[in-house]
């Protein structure tokens, strides 16, 4: 407060400041330019050298001796990985669920101020499309903050063999300086400005949400992050950089190794892998992202990119759009060098990229990889889906359930068991509750199918001794010629009871087998069998039976099947029978030694059982012991020494499974179904393969949506499965082209 009596100040007669010498200042701007050009000048003088050197004899010549050195310098790093193993720094996986990630954590369990919220999806799907701009098939997604340093990251662009397209995020108020410079040198660039917020994984969620990623082989990520912390910052970025964009060859390597190897995820450059010792106190935040999925991971078993820049696989990086990560979620900077939600990001691109089955591996690793992989090219198997026909008016649905009813009533009045259970499970709204009584609906689901390398389906076929029921489909299938959808038949030879509601007791259809029942049931399906649509396995038509055991005489109706379908010019039949029941119980599986191959029917068979006993919250009205974890219901390698000898096991996987739609509070659920645990599942199934099969797999299910296992489009993940088992089984995406 000034002082009441001090008299007033005194008027400022200071003269004014001269003014600004205009032609100094001119001149000044001219010499600036000058300088620029000149630098600019040097700069393309330096691309000229580099390029006359990455191409000239003495540097072909040197190769050997490079790949030598980063060979030693790769089995070096696998060395160490290893003796941590034999350490127990890392562990495998464990014989009880993991639990981490399946539910929020605690606030307290978070560092202190941290921002990510505590909460489950809320949202839609992405809705991903093609930037406008793609014009190659490899992406730069590069992020400033320091405009001073881009030129680091454009003087190793040129060693990109490819077209390539870039994209970069500047930060708002501090990088725009940048962009003229920029776009000179890359003026077909897409740059975008962000705050400054989450560092380069703010900007990144932002991008990969719009669907920046869609439709590319490679995607390159880097950045111009000084990490102040460190005392070697400088020289930390630029080895980063280099081992990036070692050479032409070796960028052309990691570019064909992420489009032709699918258990490939993340290529980061030599010694920049790190473990578990860098959890620091963000554990916690990863687990409130993995929440939102949800997805259970071992945090035991942590390999993330350090310094975040690495080659990667589109599909992975887009996942991390499914996590739902916005502005609020982000910390303000202040120069954390641990716990933030963009540290989290960090880890979980490798919690991502393991959990989905793929390798994390270092730039030193390509070129063994690389050679392996032409030695022994991977097997693509085709993907036959069931298809539950379930979703039309029938005589015997009005009957047993109701006037009008079909299985969407049971889906759309399922309701949640506990906190985090994802119910109702929807179908996505290009898909609908559809009735499978308009021929159109068959047609699409055939178009998405194949779409997306799903070579067939395998409908369930209800004949009751002579009496069909739920066939509308299959009629219209038989009856619509150009309906390109290849099927085979699934006889559900079991009574039809009340089992879906828990009344399994009370048969509202019995099986039965009267004396020329064989006869008559081939007589049902030869017409289908006969179609040149119909799915055929050595070049024989494709039967599976679901309860073989509960056939009199089940070898004998093999053969009589096999002999009718000879007579009548199919060659015999491909006879699959179901190992349906997990614990045969007093009997044995004898009754599948007359098959051509074993169907594991997950999550019946084939899936490994581990309840949740730990973590469900509190008032769950799930069942006991009826909750389990998907992560480990991934495919056993190792066959049940109970089948028989000699007979090709066909591999199964689910999506998912959950029948709190039908049976309510006796529900039979596996918690932390997502695409990217899914795509694990499905390399699990690949590399378990029987090789005596003509590269099978069976997925559990198209569109059982009452059971929460369905690949179809759905309201929670979109076309996340379908998007899965594409990438999972290296298919390409729909409009994909592989880099010239």
């Amino acid at each position: 407060m000034a002082d009441p009596a001090a008299p007033p100040p005194a008027p400022d007669t200071a003269a004014p400041p001269p003014a600004p010498d205009t032609a100094a200042l001119t001149e000044e701007i001219r010499r600036l330019r000058q300088r620029v050009d000149d630098l600019e000048s040097v700069v393309g003088e330096y691309r000229v050298q580099m390029n006359r050197m990455l191409t000239s004899a003495s540097w072909r010549v040197t190769r050997p001796l490079r790949e030598a050195m980063a060979a030693y310098r790769g089995n070096r790093a696998r060395l160490r990985r290893q003796v941590r193993r034999l350490r127990g720094e890392q562990v495998g996986l464990v014989d009880h669920p993991a639990v981490t990630g399946l539910f929020p954590p605690t606030r307290a369990s978070l560092p202190e101020g941290a921002m990510v919220r505590l909460r489950e999806h809320a949202g839609d799907p992405p809705a991903w499309g093609d930037p406008p701009q793609r014009t190659a098939q490899v992406l730069v997604l590069a992020h400033v903050h320091y405009p001073e340093l881009w030129s680091d990251i454009e003087d190793r662009l040129v060693r990109i063999p490819h077209a390539y397209d870039l994209v970069v995020s500047v930060t708002t108020g501090h990088a725009e300086a940048v962009i003229p410079t920029i776009r000179r040198r890359h003026p077909t660039a897409r740059i975008v400005v962000r705050d400054n917020l989450g560092r380069d994984w703010g900007p990144l969620s932002d991008l990969v949400r719009e669907g920046v990623c869609r439709g590319y082989a490679a995607v390159a990520k880097v950045h111009t992050k000084k990490s102040e912390h460190r005392i070697d910052g400088d020289g930390w970025r630029l080895a980063l950089l280099d081992g990036m964009f070692e050479s032409r060859e070796h960028v052309r390597r990691i570019v064909e190794l992420l489009t032709d190897d699918r258990t490939v995820g993340l290529i980061v450059p030599g010694g920049f892998i790190e473990g578990t010792e860098h959890w620091g106190c963000g554990q916690g935040v990863v687990e409130a992202l993995a929440a939102r999925l949800p997805m259970a991971f071992d945090p035991a078993q942590l390999r993330f990119p350090g310094g975040s820049m690495f080659w990667c696989r589109p599909w992975l990086l887009e996942q991390i759009a499914r996590l739902e990560v916005t502005a609020e979620d982000f910390e303000r900077e202040a120069g954390q060098y641990d716990g933030t939600t963009a540290h989290a990001l960090e880890r979980i691109i490798g919690v991502l990229c393991t959990e989905a089955g793929m390798a994390i591996i270092e730039t030193t690793e390509v070129r063994a990889r690389l050679n392996a992989l032409r030695r022994t090219p991977p097997q693509r198997p085709r993907v036959l889906a069931f298809y539950l026909p379930q979703y039309h008016r029938t005589p015997e649905n009005d009957a047993f359930w109701g006037e009008g009813f079909t299985d969407w009533d049971n889906v759309t009045a399922a309701t949640p068991l506990f906190t985090g259970h994802r119910q109702p499970i929807l179908p996505a709204a290009e898909v609908g509750t559809y009735d499978l009584a308009d021929p159109g609906v068959l047609h699409r689901q055939a178009a998405l199918a194949r779409a997306y390398g799903v070579a067939g389906f395998i409908v369930h076929h209800y004949w009751f001794d002579g009496r069909r029921v739920l066939d509308t489909p299959l009629r219209l299938w038989q009856a619509d010629a150009t309906l390109d959808l290849p099927l085979a038949l699934c006889w559900a030879n079991e009574p039809w009871t009340r089992r879906w509601d828990g009344k399994e007791h009370d048969v509202l259809i019995p099986q039965t087998y009267r004396e020329g029942w064989v006869e008559r049931f081939w007589h049902d399906i030869s017409g289908v069998l006969a179609d040149p649509r119909y799915l055929r396995i050595d070049g024989r038509p494709l039967l599976i039976v679901y309860r073989l055991d509960l056939l009199p005489e089940p070898s004998a109706a093999l053969t009589r099947w096999r002999a009718l379908a000879r007579d009548a010019g199919l060659g015999g039949v491909f006879i699959v029978g179901v190992q349906s029941l997990r614990n045969f119980g007093l009997s044995s599986a004898g009754h599948l030694s007359g098959v051509d191959a074993i169907l594991e029917f997950p999550p019946l068979s084939g899936a490994r059982l581990h309840p949740i006993t730990e973590g469900l919250p509190s008032g769950s009205r799930a069942a006991a012991e009826q909750v389990l974890g998907y992560r480990e219901a991934r495919p056993d390698p190792r066959p049940d020494p109970r089948l028989p000898a000699g007979v090709p096991l066909l591999r199964g996987v689910m999506p998912g499974w959950d029948n709190t739609a039908r049976r309510g509070e006796r529900a039979y659920l596996f918690h932390g179904a997502n695409p990217v645990t899914f795509a694990g599942h499905v390399r699990a199934a690949v590399a378990a393969a029987d090789r005596r099969l003509p590269g099978l797999l069976c997925v559990n299910a198209w569109n059982e949506w009452a059971e929460g296992a369905a690949i179809e489009p759905g309201a929670r993940f979109g076309r996340g499965y379908l998007e899965a088992l594409v990438d999972a089984l290296g298919e390409d995406p729909p409009g994909f082209r592989k880099p010239g």
